[in-house]
């Protein structure tokens, strides 16, 4: 960062985002009126610039190995979803004629959305979320009760697996049924009871690409082999988890079987 400013190099990524946005920052900062006192002041240093590029890296990386990994689980475990799923990929491939497949192909893909949302639900990638409150802020319910009180500064944890497995949003939470999300039956999900890569202004900036990154690859892994059970696969992969961490204690152990003509 600091060679590319000594030498005014721009770059069509990341890091030049960054570095635009904090230079932008400091300059309206700078032309605040008033000026803000030393204690009201936001900083954005390199420091600072730095941990948004490591999260950046840590979240594209983990998030779409953890997903990819109970998703492969999952079709393994329900071999008639995977069936289902490997006949419209299928499809598709009869409809691009030996074309590389496309992102509007992929966005056709209805049933591929449907199974990977439910994968989600059941395994969001992180157990909860936590958000500051802003400002003072109080909670009624539909008769006007007061329910809870919020203050400026609270800590509020959001309990994603909890909202996700909640028999009251959905039936048989336990139950891997991507038809929960067919266009016949998303409507009937309540607001704010999925919220895998969190929602509003604050959730996921990255969720697009996730999960056209995870489409793309499950696509040519279904058409290319059957996922089945192995010897050490787990039957009851909640159990197996580590604490808090959408992790398993043990491996993700998943036998892959070439398809004819594959």
């Amino acid at each position: 960062m600091k060679y590319r400013a000594e030498h005014k190099i721009i770059r069509p990524d990341m890091i030049h985002l960054l570095m635009e946005a904090k230079r932008q920052f400091q300059q309206h900062r700078q032309n605040e009126i008033p000026p803000k006192s030393g204690e009201e002041q936001a900083e954005f240093n390199d420091e600072d610039l730095l941990a948004q590029c490591l999260l950046f890296f840590m979240v594209g990386f983990d998030v779409i190995s953890t997903c990819l990994c109970f998703l492969t689980y999952e079709l393994c475990m329900n071999q008639e979803v995977q069936s289902k799923l490997y006949d419209e990929i299928s499809s598709v491939e009869e409809e691009l004629q030996g074309k590389p497949l496309n992102y509007n192909m992929l966005a056709k893909m209805k049933y591929m959305d449907s199974v990977i949302s439910e994968s989600l639900r059941l395994w969001p990638p992180a157990f909860s979320l936590d958000r500051e409150c802003g400002k003072d802020i109080d909670m009624f319910d539909e008769n006007n009760e007061l329910i809870v009180k919020f203050k400026k500064g609270d800590i509020i944890n959001i309990p994603i697996v909890a909202l996700h497995r909640d028999p009251h949003y959905f039936t048989d939470p336990e139950l891997f049924s991507p038809e929960r999300f067919s266009d016949e039956n998303k409507g009937n999900i309540k607001p704010f009871t999925y919220l895998p890569f969190g929602l509003g202004p604050r959730g996921c900036i990255g969720n697009r690409m996730a999960l056209m990154e995870v489409k793309s690859i499950i696509y040519h892994l279904v058409s290319k082999f059957k996922l089945v059970p192995a010897k050490k696969t787990v039957k009851n992969m909640m159990q197996s988890l580590n604490g808090f961490h959408m992790q398993p204690k043990e491996k993700f152990w998943i036998k892959f079987v070439t398809r004819e003509g594959a």
